[in-house]
C-alpha cells in the first residue's frame, strides 16, 4: 500500500472521528433542542385547541342560556299579561256586580216607596170613599153605611157557607154591634150568636170583618183601603219600566 492511500485512509478516519465527535457534542444537543421545541409547539397547539374548544363550548352555552332567558322572559311577559287581563276582568266583574247590587237596592227602595205611596193613597181613597158614601146616603135618605156593610157581610157569609162549616167565627167591628146585628151575622154564618167571638177594632174605620174557617169576609172601610192599595200597587207595577 502506498503512502498516499495510507494518508488518505488516515485522513478519512480522522474525518469520521471528527464527525462522530461533532455529532456527539454538537448535533445531538441541537436535535434534542429541536425535539424539545417541537414538543413544546405540539403542547402549545394542544393547549390552544383545548382553549378554543372550551371557548366554543362557553360561547355555545352562553347562546343556549340567552335563548333560555329569552324564552323565560317571553313566558314571564305572557304570564304578566294574562294576570293583568284576569285582574282587569275581575275588577270589571266586581264593578258590574256592585252596580247590579246598587241597582237592585235602588229598585227595591223605589218599589218600597211606591208601595208606601200606594198604601197611603189607598187609605186616603178608602176614607174618601167612606165620606162620599155617607154623604150620598144622607142626601138620598138611604140606609146607613154601617147597615149596608152589615148586609154585605151577611150575603158574603151565606155564600161562604156553601164550602162547609164556618166555625169558629170571629167578628171584628169598628164599634160594638147591637143584638140585631149579632143575630143577623150568626144566622148568616149558620151558628148560634153565643158561638161567635166579637172584637172591636177602631182601625176598621167603618163596617166589619169576619174571620171564619172557610176564609175572610171583609166589609170594612179598611178592607176597601187594602183593596185600593192592592189595585194601585198592581197599576204602579204595570207602569214600572221593568214591566214595560
Amino acid at each position: 500500500m502506498s503512502a498516499t492511500w495510507v494518508t488518505l485512509l488516515f485522513e478519512a478516519a480522522n474525518f469520521l472521528l471528527l464527525a462522530a465527535v461533532l455529532a456527539w457534542f454538537f448535533f445531538r444537543p441541537v436535535r434534542d433542542a429541536l425535539e424539545r421545541r417541537r414538543s413544546e409547539l405540539e403542547s402549545e397547539q394542544k393547549a390552544a385547541a383545548l382553549a378554543r374548544s372550551e371557548a366554543e363550548d362557553a360561547l355555545r352555552q352562553a347562546r343556549e342560556r340567552r335563548i333560555e332567558l329569552e324564552g323565560s322572559l317571553e313566558e314571564l311577559r305572557e304570564r304578566v299579561r294574562l294576570e293583568a287581563e284576569n285582574q282587569a276582568e275581575q275588577l270589571i266583574d266586581a264593578a258590574r256586580i256592585q252596580t247590579q247590587n246598587e241597582r237592585e237596592t235602588l229598585k227595591g227602595e223605589l218599589v218600597s216607596q211606591r208601595r208606601a205611596q200606594a198604601r197611603s193613597l189607598g187609605q186616603d181613597a178608602a176614607l174618601a170613599a167612606r165620606e162620599i158614601v155617607v154623604s150620598l146616603m144622607d142626601e138620598i135618605d138611604g140606609p146607613g153605611l154601617e147597615r149596608a156593610l152589615l148586609r154585605t157581610a151577611c150575603r158574603e157569609l151565606e155564600k161562604l157557607r156553601s164550602s162547609g162549616s164556618l166555625a169558629p167565627v170571629v167578628i171584628e167591628s169598628n164599634l160594638p154591634l147591637d143584638d140585631t146585628a149579632r143575630d143577623a151575622l150568626a144566622e148568616a154564618a149558620g151558628i148560634a150568636p153565643a158561638d161567635a167571638v166579637h172584637r172591636v177594632d177602631p182601625m176598621l174605620v167603618a163596617g166589619l170583618r169576619v174571620l171564619t174557617a172557610q176564609g175572610l169576609v171583609d166589609a170594612s172601610a179598611m178592607g176597601l183601603a187594602i183593596q185600593a192599595e192592592r189595585v194601585l200597587v198592581e197599576q204602579l207595577d204595570r207602569e214600572s219600566p221593568d214591566h214595560g
